[in-house]
């Protein structure tokens, strides 16, 4: 049965719809669900129906079936035959809403009409796209193993992951990690993305890369000291990829205050955002800026520049060297000359962060003056008595101060929770989902304590939002997620840097190489022009078009492997293995029988029996479809 609410009123009409009754000896498909209605003008309900575990609701607007779209999932697994679906369409439109039953074991049941996608297939897509990059064999099987939520438990549990037995990883990772170039440590990322079994965890990897960005090339300067451009380039991504993998084991094992001081004290950020060059008496205010409006409380955290002007001057007298080996965890360790640095012996140590007590402002500063969130970070200057042995680290511990007051500002807590949702979620989240995020956040409770990134995270995704499917296809897929996304759902093979980083040139999309302190935008429109969907299509056909090891796909393959015939006669059967892996299914009639012409015909649109070149082509095509960008 399917109502129809239209803007001012209800009507329910009744349709005559037409279905098989599967029966197995085991289960039994669930019937037509019947007696559709809205009890009130916001809730629907319907008769129970016997072999049902719970229910899907599918809706779409009269214009869309006009145009010849479905209706879309609305409501997943519903547990009782009712359904609240507030809000009414606008004046002069109509909703029309299918009902559909479904059991565990035997599957969904008749839906009476065509619809786009079946809802379990696309909000698995949907979350696979969110947590993960996208579709491939093995979440597909591990889900189909634990569940969708024991697969999300799973991923927010790394360390319980297996990877010493894969060895699509492995054998690319192992020639590029520890990286010894740019484009090496870029390839790590896309490698870990493509064929990692970790996925939320390198995912949550690249939101605090992001978050805490710096550039490449701002770094790789003060490694002049050397005459070899390539132990230039060695120094700098070495140090680049130390941040990035405490970034990584900070994201689930650890709280925010560990991972700003990860950030705030890592050289790359240290040069990156000039508090090499602040000094008692001229300091920076770089660094203290975009902690505050970027890294912790956001522009209207309530900061003024009074904190920045403090700040400032807590940071002084850090700057990067490279300490002798047997001083590299001593934060004013010795410092190699930088005249000695070609030598045989300059081999032995680090670089690391350095704290010179001589330049740092010894005064007493004061964060958030008159508030409750006040800090006093106190005068160190009677310490600087060289006969006293703690002198030489006087001052020192002003930066953890500074940073316990950034990270204890509640502003902090509403800054980071929002980001998350914008990530994980949608780009527009509520209050009260901004609200659950921070009282979790706020859990003392928890392992890591307050700010418990982990629990933080598990808890955005436990929202009942995460996989609404309202929120299908309401963010765009940066070029990374794009890429990675297409890798995988093609078993596409890369090396993580060869082609690949050039379609990321293009489109504007390279970690670590990114100048502008904000980093790397998260609101979907950002990324969307001319020049970068067009890069997007060419990349597509690209890569179908290819067979090679580090930058190809293994698409026939992957067809006969999942017992789709390639022969003659199946381009529908091609098609709609491919709508299941790129979509979870939700193409429409017209986007579909696109794709099965396109494969049937040849470049003169004639009926033509098709080759394993068409069908690679045809994937690249249905890559182009404008739903390929969502997630």
């Amino acid at each position: 049965m399917e109502p129809y609410r239209k803007a001012g009123a209800l009507v329910s009409l009744v349709a005559i719809i037409l279905f098989s009754a599967g029966l197995s000896v085991l289960a039994q498909v669930p019937g037509e669900v019947a007696n559709v209605q809205f009890s009130d003008p916001v809730t629907m309900d319907w008769d129970p129906e016997a072999s049902s575990d719970d229910y899907n609701v599918y809706r779409g607007s009269l214009a869309d079936l006009v145009a010849g779209r479905p209706p879309a999932c609305h409501g997943n697994e519903i547990g009782s035959p009712t359904f609240a679906t507030p809000g009414a369409p606008e004046s002069g439109e109509a909703w029309a809403y299918l009902v559909t039953g479904e059991s565990d074991t035997a599957g969904e049941g008749p839906s009476g009409s065509p619809i786009l996608g079946g809802c379990d297939g696309v909000v698995e897509h949907h979350v696979l796209n969110r947590i993960a990059f996208g579709w491939d064999e093995y979440v597909r099987d591990r889900i189909d193993a634990v569940g969708l939520q024991g697969f999300v438990d799973e991923q927010l549990d790394p360390a319980s992951i297996d990877e010493s037995s894969n060895t699509l990883l492995t054998s690319a990772l192992n020639p590029i990690e520890p990286p010894d170039n740019l484009s090496e440590l870029q390839g790590i990322s896309m490698v870990n993305a493509v064929y990692g079994r970790r996925q939320l965890e390198r995912a949550a990897t690249l939101f605090w890369l992001n978050h805490f960005n710096n550039d490449y090339s701002k770094l790789r300067p003060i490694f002049n000291v050397y005459a070899d451009g390539n132990r230039r380039n060695l120094e700098t991504v070495t140090l680049l990829y130390a941040e990035m993998e405490e970034f990584r084991n900070y994201a689930f094992n650890g709280n925010f205050r560990d991972i700003l001081e990860a950030s705030a004290l890592s050289p790359p950020m240290i040069v990156y955002l000039d508090t090499h060059l602040s000094t008692k008496g001229k300091p920076n205010e770089n660094y203290a800026r975009e902690v505050l409006e970027l890294h912790t409380q956001g522009v209207n955290g309530g900061y003024t520049h009074h904190e920045i002007d403090e700040l400032a001057r807590v940071f002084t007298g850090w700057k990067v060297c490279k300490h002798h080996r047997t001083q590299v965890n001593v934060p004013n360790g010795l410092c190699h000359p930088a005249g000695t640095l070609d030598t045989e012996d300059e081999w032995v140590g680090e670089w690391v962060r350095h704290f010179t007590v001589s330049n740092h402002d010894c005064e007493e500063k004061v964060l958030f003056p008159g508030s409750a969130y006040e800090a006093v970070i106190p005068d160190t200057c009677d310490y600087s008595d060289p006969q006293n042995p703690v002198s030489t680290l006087a001052g020192m511990d002003d930066v953890y101060l500074a940073l316990d007051a950034l990270a204890d500002h509640p502003s902090t807590a509403t800054f980071i929770s929002t980001k998350l949702l914008q990530r994980f979620v949608t780009e527009t989240p509520t209050q009260a989902m901004i609200d659950a995020v921070v009282a979790e956040w706020n859990n003392t409770g928890n392992p890591a304590g307050r700010g418990d990134l982990r629990e933080v995270l598990r808890t955005v995704l436990n929202l009942a939002e995460a996989r609404d499917p309202d929120f299908i296809a309401g963010k765009v897929k940066d070029p990374f997620e794009h890429v990675a996304s297409a890798f995988r759902a093609t078993r596409g093979k890369t090396n993580g840097y060869s082609t690949v980083r050039n379609y990321l040139i293009r489109m504007q999309h390279l970690y670590h190489q990114n100048p502008v302190p904000t980093g790397w935008p998260e609101m979907g429109g950002d990324w969307l022009d001319t020049n970068n969907l067009l890069e997007r299509q060419n990349f597509a056909l690209d890569l179908t078009s290819r067979t090679g090891s580090t930058f190809g796909t293994d698409l026939i393959t992957l067809l006969t492997d999942n017992g789709v015939s390639t022969a003659q006669g199946n381009a529908a059967g091609i098609v709609d293995f491919f709508a299941d892996v790129l979509y979870g299914g939700a193409l429409t009639p017209t986007e579909r029988q696109a794709a099965v012409d396109y494969l049937s015909t040849d470049d003169n649109g004639v009926v033509s029996n098709y080759t394993t070149a068409r069908i690679r082509e045809t994937v690249g095509f249905m890559m182009g479809f404008a739903q390929y960008t969502e997630q």
